[in-house]
């Protein structure tokens, strides 16, 4: 078990996002976190899930492969296997209230899951113990709220969750690594940390075009080592698994958008939402519906 002989159990966590860049559906972000020993324990525990960057999982073609990943990690982290895509938004702090009025959101609870997937495996990982899953799932209307607001851009935005996922994540007095998959070209996190963590000091380990590590001290406390890394899902199995859960949620997501859209335009093709065919995709949907459902349906803010 974890924490017996000379191994230290300590806590590792792993953040990720995806859907940064699109005109159309969510921005999600998932934080996978588990107790175990070293780092090189931790990716030999995970060899054989499947884990890796869900960009080279996932096929536009099929939701099975990242099903596959997605749907046992989701399991194995949280003790419950989502039934419904309105479970798997749950888990990543999504409430029905917030798809409420918006028809294509609105029947989460009876988009049955896997979609595609045959067959799924059950993860037993005895040496790692897993702690939680949680993230966030940022639809238009709060993406554009908060740029309307003045409140800052997009990184802004994304950082007020991935601020608030860290500070959850740090709760214990426990030696923790995290590794996030760095915030596009952000390079300097330390006064973002010292205001998430108000009450540690927060060093500078290295600030390198590739690796942005920074170590959190507090009086009794084991120091906890947050790392930004270019390419995290490489670094970390927990930053590949929140890849896969975050792009996961986001593409049940797209795949309800196109499920509602092309049923009422049988001629409508279906999108992933990506800015160049977001375009042909709401010049076909229309004027009159685009902007009937305006800031529901489209991040109608560039910055």
């Amino acid at each position: 078990a974890p924490g017996q002989g000379t191994i230290r159990t300590m806590r590792h966590a792993g953040i990720d996002e995806a859907g940064y860049g699109p005109t159309l559906g969510p921005l999600a972000i998932g934080c996978a976190i588990v107790e175990g020993g070293p780092v090189a324990d931790l990716e030999r525990a995970f060899a054989d899930t499947g884990v890796c960057d869900s960009k080279k999982i996932h096929d536009p073609r099929t939701l099975a492969p990242l099903e596959m990943v997605a749907l046992p990690a989701i399991a194995w982290l949280t003790g419950f296997m989502p039934d419904t895509a309105a479970d798997v938004f749950a888990v990543l702090g999504e409430s029905a209230t917030l798809r409420t009025g918006i028809p294509w959101m609105e029947d989460a609870t009876t988009v049955r899951l896997p979609v595609a997937a045959t067959a799924l495996s059950t993860w037993r990982i005895p040496t790692v113990t897993p702690v939680g899953l949680t993230g966030a799932l940022i639809q238009p209307r709060a993406y554009n709220a908060f740029l309307r607001g003045r409140s800052g851009n997009k990184a802004d935005l994304e950082w007020q969750s991935i601020g608030r996922l860290l500070a959850d994540a740090h709760t214990t007095a426990a030696a923790q690594r995290t590794v996030v998959d760095r915030l596009g070209g952000r390079k300097f996190y330390r006064d973002l940390l010292q205001t998430a963590f108000p009450n540690d000091l927060v060093l500078v380990v290295e600030e390198t075009p590739n690796v942005s590590r920074y170590t959190l001290v507090r009086e009794a406390h084991a120091d906890r080592d947050i790392g930004f890394h270019v390419g995290g899902e490489s670094c970390s199995p927990l930053t590949a698994i929140a890849s896969c859960v975050a792009k996961y949620a986001r593409e049940l997501h797209m795949l309800m958008l196109n499920r509602y859209w092309t049923g009422r335009m049988s001629w409508l093709n279906p999108t992933a939402g990506y800015p160049q065919d977001a375009k042909r995709w709401l010049h076909q949907v229309g004027t009159g519906y685009v902007d009937a459902w305006s800031d529901d349906l489209v991040r109608a803010i560039a910055d």
